[in-house]
């Protein structure tokens, strides 16, 4: 492919990514109760769905998921006692008990994640441990000594961003392809969705990790689709201008640039009529409004904006039959976890946020009878560090993550617990953790229960070869 082509091919994923729309939520009525028996009449078992929950910013990993046994917990508030809230006392943590012991330590969750405390102790939830952007395994020697590659520009928000959700972890900023998006480009080409329009889905904007080679994402929001600015209302308040606009965008046109244009256009107008009709509604009548979440920082009932964004995919994945889709990739994000600073009041609320709506999302899909087949998962740029700087916390690398649903192996701790404290194995400096599990196995679990081959999965993720012949990790059924 020429440099041309290659120009071109991406313009027209961006383009489709901005345009791609729909109108207002349709009148289709449906109780929530009738979700269930809908599911079951359309081949509820057949279908999969993969949701990535991302936690913009860089997570704190060290205080999401807590060591408790008393050599851990000691060295945990010792980094961070210089921090008022982020040593968070021991009988406010929410204690969890894995089903895979770790050598005699215990765990608790951040005194804020009540709801995903009730999706661990029921089974719906599992935790994967120090998880991070990886080409290769790599030791602490080895990382000092720069005799192992790593990823491109660690620690930078952007770089680490794109390393997450890429299909090569060394890319960093220059990978254009995201391993959701090259996911879903397998699953078109095995003809598993009669309509590919709707098998990648943001509530986000454009994502890199819905980026495919031939898949399209689509935006969406809680109003429902995006509409193509200037033809949902008259343009310029007058139906001419809306008129000429669409002559002009419909036009047939000799050159070749502007006559795909137009077929990104049409296939926009098309995903908007498609996805109004549906779509689900919001509330009494469709799927359940979320309920408010109590901000521990200002003690004040909140709507929460990511149980809102999960709703609407409850709303999308309601109407799938609609759709032609078996197969579906969604992509929602919480921002603001770049807690250098305020971090505990920020951290406490974004996390009470989390919880609430991993449990409220669990419970519609339960509800709609596909507890199984649809898996939610966290991502973020990194983790933080151990100890902090005055009032919050520094960039870091490894994290620990939480994987959701009725196909998860739930109520256990995947993969080692880092050791806590400074100068430890995992250590690089100031509590910045080497991941122990890289992205592209934690990748590589998921693209499989969602059905790719072994190959179609290293396709996917070229690096995974070199985390061993079984790099799986067991936390899906």
């Amino acid at each position: 492919m020429n440099k041309f082509e290659r120009s071109r091919r991406q313009f027209l994923r961006t383009a489709s990514m901005a345009s791609m729309a729909g109108l207002y939520a349709s009148p289709f009525l449906m109780e929530l109760n009738s979700v269930a028996a809908m599911a079951q009449s359309s081949g509820a078992s057949d279908y999969r769905a993969l949701v990535c929950v991302f936690l913009q910013g860089g997570n704190d990993g060290h205080g999401t998921v807590i060591a408790t046994d008393p050599e851990s917990y000691s060295a945990f508030t010792q980094a961070r006692s210089g921090a008022p809230g982020l040593a968070y006392p021991l009988s406010q943590l929410l204690p969890i008990l894995p089903r895979t012991s770790q050598s005699g330590r215990t765990f608790a969750l951040n005194p804020s994640l009540g709801g995903l405390q009730n999706l661990f102790n029921a089974g719906r939830a599992a935790v994967v441990s120090n998880v991070g952007t990886l080409i290769a395994p790599a030791t602490k020697t080895q990382v000092m000594n720069n005799s192992v590659p790593l990823p491109a520009s660690l620690y930078s928000h952007f770089d680490q961003t794109a390393a997450w959700q890429a299909i090569a972890s060394n890319g960093g900023s220059a990978e254009h392809i995201g391993w959701g998006g090259s996911v879903a480009d397998l699953i078109e080409s095995m003809g598993m969705n009669s309509n590919s329009m709707f098998t990648c889905i943001s509530t986000a904007g454009i994502a890199l990790f819905l980026s495919g080679q031939s898949s399209y994402q689509l935006n969406v929001t809680s109003a429902g689709p995006i509409p193509i600015a200037g033809m949902a209302q008259p343009l310029f308040g007058q139906p001419a201008g809306t008129n000429a606009l669409s002559s002009i965008l419909t036009a047939d046109e000799a050159n070749l640039f502007a006559k795909e244009y137009e077929v990104v256009v049409n296939r926009s107008q098309l995903a908007q009529e498609q996805l109004s009709t549906a779509m689900l509604p919001a509330g009494p009548t469709g799927i359940a409004n979320p309920p408010q979440y109590l901000d521990p920082v200002t003690n004040k009932l909140t709507d929460n904006p990511l149980a809102t964004s999960l709703q609407t995919v409850a709303r999308i994945i309601g109407g799938r039959s609609g759709l032609g889709v078996k197969r579906q990739i969604f992509y929602v994000q919480l921002g603001s976890f770049d807690t250098h600073n305020n971090q505990a009041q920020l951290h406490a609320t974004l996390l009470t946020q989390l919880g609430q709506a991993l449990e409220y999302f669990d419970g519609l899909m339960t509800s709609a009878g596909l507890g199984n087949q649809v898996t939610t998962f966290t991502a973020s740029d990194f983790g933080r560090t151990l100890t902090s700087n005055s009032n919050g916390t520094d960039h870091g690398w490894g994290s620990h993550h939480f994987v959701v649903g009725g196909a998860v192996q739930g109520q256990d701790i995947y993969g080692p617990y880092p050791v806590v404290g400074a100068n430890q194995a995992n250590d690089v400096g100031a509590g910045r953790l080497i991941p122990t599990i890289s992205v592209d196995e934690y990748a590589g679990t998921l693209a499989r229960w969602f059905g790719l081959s072994d190959g179609q999965i290293r396709q996917v993720l070229p690096n995974l070869g070199n985390f061993g012949s079984s790099p799986y990790l067991g936390f899906m059924g």
